[in-house]
Protein backbone atom coordinates (compact mmCIF):
# COMPACT_ATOMS: atom_id res chain seq x y z
CA UNK A 1 0.00 0.00 0.00
CA UNK A 2 1.29 3.63 -0.76
CA UNK A 3 1.32 6.28 2.07
CA UNK A 4 1.05 8.69 -0.62
CA UNK A 5 -2.03 10.87 -0.29
CA UNK A 6 -4.40 11.47 -3.73
CA UNK A 7 -4.41 14.89 -4.31
CA UNK A 8 -7.35 16.90 -2.65
CA UNK A 9 -9.97 17.85 -5.02
CA UNK A 10 -10.99 21.60 -5.49
CA UNK A 11 -15.00 21.64 -5.03
CA UNK A 12 -16.91 22.08 -7.80
CA UNK A 13 -18.18 25.35 -9.02
CA UNK A 14 -22.26 26.13 -8.88
CA UNK A 15 -23.67 24.68 -11.75
CA UNK A 16 -24.59 28.62 -13.10
CA UNK A 17 -20.85 29.38 -13.16
CA UNK A 18 -19.71 29.61 -17.03
CA UNK A 19 -17.17 26.97 -17.93
CA UNK A 20 -14.64 27.33 -20.50
CA UNK A 21 -12.46 30.31 -21.90
CA UNK A 22 -14.61 33.67 -22.01
CA UNK A 23 -16.89 35.05 -19.64
CA UNK A 24 -21.37 34.57 -20.16
CA UNK A 25 -23.79 37.25 -19.50
CA UNK A 26 -25.96 35.70 -16.74
CA UNK A 27 -29.76 36.93 -16.21
CA UNK A 28 -29.59 38.11 -12.25
CA UNK A 29 -32.70 37.03 -10.45
CA UNK A 30 -33.03 33.75 -11.36
CA UNK A 31 -30.47 32.20 -9.10
CA UNK A 32 -29.31 35.65 -7.82
CA UNK A 33 -29.08 38.94 -7.53
CA UNK A 34 -26.06 41.31 -7.93
CA UNK A 35 -24.85 44.71 -6.25
CA UNK A 36 -22.93 46.69 -8.25
CA UNK A 37 -20.52 48.94 -6.52
CA UNK A 38 -17.12 50.95 -7.04
CA UNK A 39 -13.58 48.70 -6.12
CA UNK A 40 -12.39 50.87 -3.81
CA UNK A 41 -15.81 50.88 -1.71
CA UNK A 42 -16.44 46.80 -2.73
CA UNK A 43 -12.65 46.06 -1.64
CA UNK A 44 -12.98 47.71 1.81
CA UNK A 45 -16.42 45.95 2.30
CA UNK A 46 -14.91 42.63 1.69
CA UNK A 47 -12.49 43.57 4.30
CA UNK A 48 -15.43 44.60 6.42
CA UNK A 49 -17.43 41.45 6.43
CA UNK A 50 -14.59 39.31 6.86
CA UNK A 51 -13.50 41.18 10.11
CA UNK A 52 -17.06 40.71 11.46
CA UNK A 53 -17.21 36.97 10.75
CA UNK A 54 -19.26 37.34 7.85
CA UNK A 55 -19.59 34.63 5.28
CA UNK A 56 -19.10 36.57 2.07
CA UNK A 57 -20.18 35.05 -1.32
CA UNK A 58 -19.43 35.34 -4.59
CA UNK A 59 -18.21 38.63 -5.71
CA UNK A 60 -17.20 38.93 -9.35
CA UNK A 61 -13.69 41.78 -9.90
CA UNK A 62 -14.54 44.14 -13.59
CA UNK A 63 -11.28 46.00 -13.27
CA UNK A 64 -11.48 47.21 -16.92
CA UNK A 65 -13.20 50.57 -17.89
CA UNK A 66 -12.81 54.18 -16.48
CA UNK A 67 -14.76 53.20 -13.22
CA UNK A 68 -13.75 49.68 -11.94
CA UNK A 69 -16.49 48.16 -10.29
CA UNK A 70 -17.68 44.70 -8.28
CA UNK A 71 -20.45 42.55 -8.08
CA UNK A 72 -22.09 41.07 -4.99
CA UNK A 73 -24.03 38.40 -5.59
CA UNK A 74 -27.33 38.24 -2.80
CA UNK A 75 -30.11 36.16 -2.54
CA UNK A 76 -32.71 36.39 -5.17
CA UNK A 77 -34.66 38.96 -4.07
CA UNK A 78 -32.41 41.32 -2.61
CA UNK A 79 -32.57 43.81 -5.68
CA UNK A 80 -36.04 44.64 -5.31
CA UNK A 81 -35.76 45.90 -1.80
CA UNK A 82 -32.13 47.89 -1.79
CA UNK A 83 -31.45 50.77 -1.13
CA UNK A 84 -27.71 52.33 -0.15
CA UNK A 85 -26.50 55.37 -2.37
CA UNK A 86 -23.49 54.44 -4.22
CA UNK A 87 -24.44 51.32 -5.09
CA UNK A 88 -26.68 49.84 -8.19
CA UNK A 89 -29.29 46.35 -7.55
CA UNK A 90 -29.31 44.15 -10.53
CA UNK A 91 -32.38 41.65 -10.46
CA UNK A 92 -34.99 40.67 -12.97
CA UNK A 93 -34.67 41.77 -15.73
CA UNK A 94 -30.47 42.80 -15.63
CA UNK A 95 -27.71 40.62 -16.42
CA UNK A 96 -23.86 40.25 -15.15
CA UNK A 97 -20.95 39.44 -17.27
CA UNK A 98 -19.92 36.52 -15.06
CA UNK A 99 -16.60 34.84 -15.37
CA UNK A 100 -15.63 31.36 -16.10
CA UNK A 101 -14.94 29.40 -13.44
CA UNK A 102 -11.16 29.06 -14.08
CA UNK A 103 -10.93 33.07 -13.50
CA UNK A 104 -9.75 33.60 -9.95
CA UNK A 105 -7.51 36.14 -10.84
CA UNK A 106 -6.33 39.27 -12.97
CA UNK A 107 -6.09 40.22 -15.87
CA UNK A 108 -9.61 41.46 -16.71
CA UNK A 109 -12.86 40.19 -15.40
CA UNK A 110 -12.51 37.34 -12.49
CA UNK A 111 -13.35 36.20 -9.38
CA UNK A 112 -12.49 37.87 -6.56
CA UNK A 113 -14.29 35.99 -3.85
CA UNK A 114 -15.02 32.10 -6.12
CA UNK A 115 -17.98 31.10 -6.41
CA UNK A 116 -17.79 27.26 -4.41
CA UNK A 117 -21.00 24.90 -3.36
CA UNK A 118 -22.18 25.05 -1.00
CA UNK A 119 -21.74 28.41 -0.51
CA UNK A 120 -24.28 31.01 0.31
CA UNK A 121 -24.84 34.48 -1.02
CA UNK A 122 -23.64 37.46 0.52
CA UNK A 123 -26.12 38.36 2.97
CA UNK A 124 -28.12 41.82 2.53
CA UNK A 125 -28.31 43.11 5.76
CA UNK A 126 -24.62 42.29 6.27
CA UNK A 127 -23.64 43.95 2.68
CA UNK A 128 -25.70 46.90 3.77
CA UNK A 129 -23.52 47.65 6.58
CA UNK A 130 -20.20 47.01 5.35
CA UNK A 131 -21.18 49.17 1.95
CA UNK A 132 -22.18 51.92 4.62
CA UNK A 133 -18.99 52.08 6.33
CA UNK A 134 -16.60 51.34 3.78
CA UNK A 135 -18.11 54.36 1.61
CA UNK A 136 -17.79 56.55 4.33
CA UNK A 137 -14.54 55.45 5.28
CA UNK A 138 -13.63 56.08 1.47
CA UNK A 139 -15.60 59.70 1.56
CA UNK A 140 -13.63 60.94 5.22
CA UNK A 141 -10.16 59.38 3.35
CA UNK A 142 -10.61 61.62 0.08
CA UNK A 143 -11.79 64.69 2.40
CA UNK A 144 -8.21 64.29 4.01
CA UNK A 145 -6.38 63.85 0.73
CA UNK A 146 -8.01 66.77 -0.63
CA UNK A 147 -7.42 69.14 2.85
CA UNK A 148 -3.57 67.80 2.70
CA UNK A 149 -3.95 68.91 -1.34
CA UNK A 150 -4.18 72.59 -0.40
CA UNK A 151 -1.08 73.64 1.71
CA UNK A 152 -2.06 77.16 1.59
CA UNK A 153 -5.21 76.81 3.25
CA UNK A 154 -5.10 78.15 6.64
CA UNK A 155 -7.68 76.76 9.09
CA UNK A 156 -9.95 78.75 10.61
Amino acid sequence: MSSARPAARQPLPPRWVPVGDGPHLCAAGERWDAVRVGEAVGRRAVALLREAGEPVGPVVLDPEGPEPRMYFLVPVGTAALWEEQGTVPLGARCHVLVPSAERTGPPGLHWHVVPAAPRSPTRPDALRRAIGRARRARAEEESRESRAARPGDVAS
